[in-house]
């Protein structure tokens, strides 16, 4: 834990059923490409880290006692709070990538996360990250959300806090996707209006720190 006790928050209920699924996590590392060192920004119950490529450390991060128990059956674990303002509890510039799976909008200040993100990425570091769509159904049916996301708003979030957009795409539980290995064409599945009307719920954005 660093050093720092974990916050008295405690929502083992919330966190059934919302981790990362494996073959989600493994299109994550794909896209990533050669990482060896990864900050899981809101790591939930540990679905990155316990899915994670033999030989890539992962580090997770959150605020809520009860995902840090979860999450630290799987490696390690630090106590952090975005909405407190302090920074990242790491050295500048030592992570290959950092992943924020529906992290951003459960945060006041979504920007001064993805600043601290830019700022523990090293130069040429990834950042991933899974983001609701400004949709009521979307946004409105979990109680910890904050805001969603047009496609301009986070494009425009990650470009001010200084990185380069690589890419932002619709995601979204497409019907069989992971049983039939379908998880990597989401992106070009979802631009068909009927699937994106029905199944398109994040937007999934690939951004590099120069």
């Amino acid at each position: 834990m660093n050093g720092q006790s974990a916050p008295p928050v405690r929502k083992r209920a919330y966190y059934r059923g919302t981790g990362a699924p494996p073959q989600l996590v493994r299109e994550y590392f794909r896209r990533l490409g050669s990482v060896w060192l990864v900050l899981d920004l809101g790591c939930g119950p540990g679905g990155v880290s316990r899915a994670a490529p033999c030989g890539v450390r992962v580090i997770g991060v959150d605020h809520d006692r009860g995902a840090l128990e979860g999450a630290g059956r799987y490696g390690r674990v630090v106590a952090w709070d975005a909405d407190e303002g302090r920074r990242l509890p790491f050295p500048r510039r030592r992570f290959d990538a950092v992943i924020a799976r529906d992290v951003l909008e459960h945060l006041d200040r979504p920007w001064d996360a993805v600043r601290e993100m830019h700022s523990v990425l090293r130069p040429g570091g990834l950042a991933l990250a899974s983001i609701p769509m400004a949709r009521p159904r979307v946004v409105w049916n979990d109680y910890t959300h904050r805001r969603g996301f047009t496609r301009a708003a986070v494009r425009q979030l990650f470009l001010d806090a200084g990185f380069e957009v690589e890419r932002v795409d619709r995601m979204g539980p497409l019907p069989l996707a992971a049983r039939l290995g379908l998880i990597r064409a989401a992106p070009w599945l979802l631009r068909l209006p009927v699937l994106n009307q029905v199944w398109a719920t994040s937007w999934e954005v690939l951004a590099r720190k120069p």
